[in-house]
């Protein structure tokens, strides 16, 4: 666990050094834009910082570790993901991307004093662990190249993105002090996905094919889940959970664009 937190941080101080590198360059060039310098498949790995909101709701009256609320987590994560794009008419792109990111997981305690006689009774502590987990979505990217006389802008990349998610979910409650009270459920959600982003070439190398083929991009998402309800509880004062995640993303990455093949997804619109 240490060693992954070491390559987070790691991953996301090299990005950031290439950011700025990447706009002092960016000022001092200003290359006519090339739709086909975007055209192609592409690989990208980077840093996500990702607040999730699960609400969890025991259809019973007891299991008082859910506390009748949510469950929240902030994490940075790496995530990954592998795309294509093409051109369409005038200076439009339209793209597929699939999205890979790091599980969720929260652990909380009982702190519900209205619990009553299933608060803290002989000892016994109610706790609950979330697990959200096989995180990925599939998303349609739509983007246009500005062409600027600023030279940053220049030869940028605005798009936006929708799609489709899905992640299970897997939540256990327990009682320290009975260990035959114990709950759980797991579930598959789906949902959408909506999303917007930037995204610039990464003009830092000496190679025109290397600088052409690798760009940065900085994109906010939104993904909300579907509420299933499932699972049962071994003593039956439960009958089963509903849960309902939704999960934000500010994804940061470097991507390589590794084919110039075509497609043919303008052929989806004609």
């Amino acid at each position: 666990m240490k060693l992954i937190k070491q390559l987070e941080l790691s991953t996301f101080q090299v990005i950031i050094s290439l950011i700025f590198l990447n706009i002092e360059i960016s000022f001092a060039q200003n290359k006519k834009i090339n739709l086909k310098d975007w055209e192609g498949s592409y690989i990208g790995v980077g840093v996500a910082n990702s607040s999730s909101k699960t609400e969890i709701r025991a259809l019973g009256t007891d299991h008082y570790a859910l506390n009748r609320g949510t469950k929240d987590k902030d994490q940075n994560e790496i995530i990954f993901k592998i795309g294509h794009l093409e051109q369409l008419n005038n200076n439009i792109l339209l793209g597929i991307e699939l999205n890979k990111y790091a599980d969720v997981e929260t652990n909380t305690i009982n702190t519900n004093t209205d619990a009553g006689l299933y608060y803290h009774t002989n000892g016994s502590i109610d706790r609950n662990t979330l697990k959200l987990e096989d995180i990925i979505s599939l998303d349609l990217r739509v983007g246009t190249v500005l062409e600027n006389q600023d030279n940053f802008l220049n030869n940028t990349m605005v798009y936006g993105k929708i799609g489709v998610a899905t992640l299970r979910s897997n939540q256990r409650n327990t009682e320290d002090a009975d260990v035959s009270h114990i709950g759980q459920s797991t579930a598959r959600h789906y949902g959408s996905v909506f999303g917007i982003g930037i995204e610039k070439k990464l003009s830092i190398f000496d190679d025109p094919k290397l600088d052409n083929n690798t760009s940065i991009s900085l994109e906010y998402n939104m993904m909300n889940f579907n509420k299933k309800t499932a699972g049962s509880d071994n003593i039956n004062i439960s009958t089963g959970f509903s849960v309902k995640p939704e999960i934000k993303n500010l994804l940061l990455t470097v991507n390589y664009k590794f084919s110039d093949n075509s497609l043919g997804l303008k052929n989806l619109i004609k």
